[in-house]
């Protein structure tokens, strides 16, 4: 009876043990401490907070973009080189305003500048070109709707007017001519500038482009 007993006890105890003990490994966390990040969550990378992108301005279809008030022209000047006595060189300075109406140009004149032409050409219109093989090409023509020629030595400084519509060119012709006096002395500096004024209206003001002018003279060729 005795030895039932103590083998009934020493079951007892041998279960409570078992059932005390946690699982090899692993340790309960204390009391008041925060159960330990697993070591997936602490390598996982910190993403940043999205930030918001930029909005574009919204296209408004029903506003215009603002009307072109200067002029399209070239060349920016005008060089005409060195010349001999007895010479003479021409540019042309070609401008298209950006509307209709009277349109001046200012020239200073200085004595060996002329303003010989001033041209008004209406917007393209479409005609045709013999080629080499005989073919009619359809080619754009500018169409001459003014001119008003001037010789050589006869323009004045002053304003010259022209009237002009929207898509209009203008043409204007310069000459540098030089001269000396029989003797061979020379007229005049051994170079000569002018400022070219060329002004109109425009959508919403007046403007005014000005277009140097440079030339040389080396005199007589028999000195």
């Amino acid at each position: 009876m005795k030895r039932s007993i103590s083998s009934a006890l020493a079951f007892v105890f041998a279960v409570a043990t078992v059932v005390g003990q946690s699982p090899a490994g692993s340790k309960a966390p204390r009391a008041g401490t925060a159960p330990a990040a697993s070591s997936s969550q602490s390598s996982a990378p910190v993403q940043p907070r999205p930030s918001p992108a930029p909005t574009p301005t919204p296209f408004n279809p029903g506003v215009a973009p603002a009307p072109l008030n200067s002029p399209q022209y070239s060349p920016a000047q005008l060089d005409f080189g060195a010349l001999w006595d007895g010479e003479s060189a021409k540019r042309t300075l070609t401008l298209t305003p950006p509307m209709g109406g009277v349109v001046t140009v200012s020239f200073p004149g200085g004595g060996q500048f002329w303003l010989t032409e001033y041209r008004v050409f209406g917007p393209p219109r479409g005609g045709s070109k013999n080629t080499p093989t005989g073919q009619n090409v359809p080619v754009a023509q500018w169409v001459l709707k003014s001119r008003n020629t001037l010789p050589v030595g006869k323009s004045t400084p002053g304003y010259y007017p022209g009237i002009v519509e929207a898509g209009d060119q203008i043409q204007v012709d310069i000459v540098f001519q030089p001269v000396s006096h029989p003797k061979g002395i020379a007229f005049g500096p051994p170079e000569a500038s002018i400022v070219i004024e060329i002004i109109g209206p425009g959508p919403t003001k007046s403007w005014a482009v000005k277009i140097p002018a440079h030339g040389a003279f080396n005199g007589s060729r028999s000195q």
